[in-house]
């Protein structure tokens, strides 16, 4: 495989990022990616990527892109801005759990310094993107299992580019490519979001053990996006992205990678894992409260205890 930063990514597409269009990019940063962590510090998530994913779009002209993991929409708005200042007709459907009408804890700069407030994807879209960047992107709600399941059935069309950043274990990453390949087209180009050697995190296992052996050694690129990840068990990883080219997508998508008895066995065991999931999330909360339920009584018990001793 091939290993570029995104700088290098960049100019190998022809792409010149002015100085005035790197502000553009790290504002909308601040108002759709900015993170905020524990100890109080805000700093824009990656915001490399969008650069890369604008500049990817540019270069291939999609008609139709298939985003998985809207979050709060900064890839999706940097791939339709790349279609707008393009000028070709582009479609971005993107995916996401999350209502765009629901309030969320939203970190976000609108110039006075960065802040946490309670905001939705739509609020926050309305008032700092234009209609006709929003206009071509078509939000699709729902955990990704159920919403390709109904692809087909509500008309959508088969797509030519695919931004895979939605749940990160092996397990989904998997479905969402094996299901965006059942909707792709010959030549479809495959983005995946956290290439990296992270604990929970199966990307990188996807792309080194299943797509890398089945096409051309120079198909596969990995990007670096200049920036670190820290990790919950306090792991510094550099972020990474990698790039399946669409030159290298063969006239049959899915069965380049899989055969059709596979594809029909891993839905199957998907269907169960996503399913088993969803219940303990269901039932995690329950649980904690019965932790914390069972450690008050006791801890109750034991000052009555000493009570009593005394």
């Amino acid at each position: 495989m091939v290993v570029l930063s995104v700088k290098e990514k960049l100019s190998q597409l022809g792409v010149t990022v002015r100085e005035d269009a790197i502000e553009n990019f790290r504002h909308l940063a601040r108002i759709t990616a900015l993170k905020h962590s524990v100890g109080g510090r805000f700093h824009s998530g990656h915001w490399w990527r969008g650069p890369l994913l604008y500049a990817l779009v540019r270069y291939y002209k999609p008609r139709y892109v298939l985003e998985f993991g809207t979050g709060r929409g900064y890839g999706a708005a940097c791939m339709a801005q790349a279609s707008l200042d393009g000028d070709f007709t582009c479609t971005v459907y993107t995916i996401d759990v999350v209502p765009p009408t629901q309030p969320q804890l939203w970190a976000i700069n609108e110039g006075n310094g960065p802040e946490v407030r309670t905001l939705s994807l739509a609020q926050v879209w309305a008032k700092h993107l234009p209609s006709e960047l929003t206009n071509r992107i078509y939000i699709l709600t729902g955990d990704s299992l159920s919403v390709m399941n109904s692809w087909r059935k509500i008309g959508l069309p088969q797509i030519d580019f695919c931004f895979i950043d939605g749940g990160h274990d092996y397990w989904t990453v998997k479905h969402d490519f094996i299901t965006a390949l059942m909707v792709a087209n010959p030549g479809c180009t495959f983005v995946f979001d956290d290439y990296t050697e992270r604990r929970g995190y199966g990307v990188k296992r996807l792309v080194d053990q299943e797509i890398v052996p089945k096409v051309p050694l120079e198909a596969v690129e990995v990007i670096d996006i200049l920036s670190h990840d820290k990790t919950m068990y306090g792991e510094d990883v550099p972020h990474k992205m990698a790039l399946l080219q669409g030159e290298y997508v063969t006239t049959v998508p899915l069965n380049q990678f899989y055969s059709s008895k596979y594809v029909r066995r891993f839905m199957l065991r998907y269907v169960i894992y996503a399913w088993s999931r969803s219940a303990a999330l269901k039932v995690k909360p329950f649980v904690e409260r019965a932790q914390s339920a069972w450690r008050f009584l006791g801890e109750s018990t034991l000052r009555k205890r000493g009570t009593n001793d005394a």
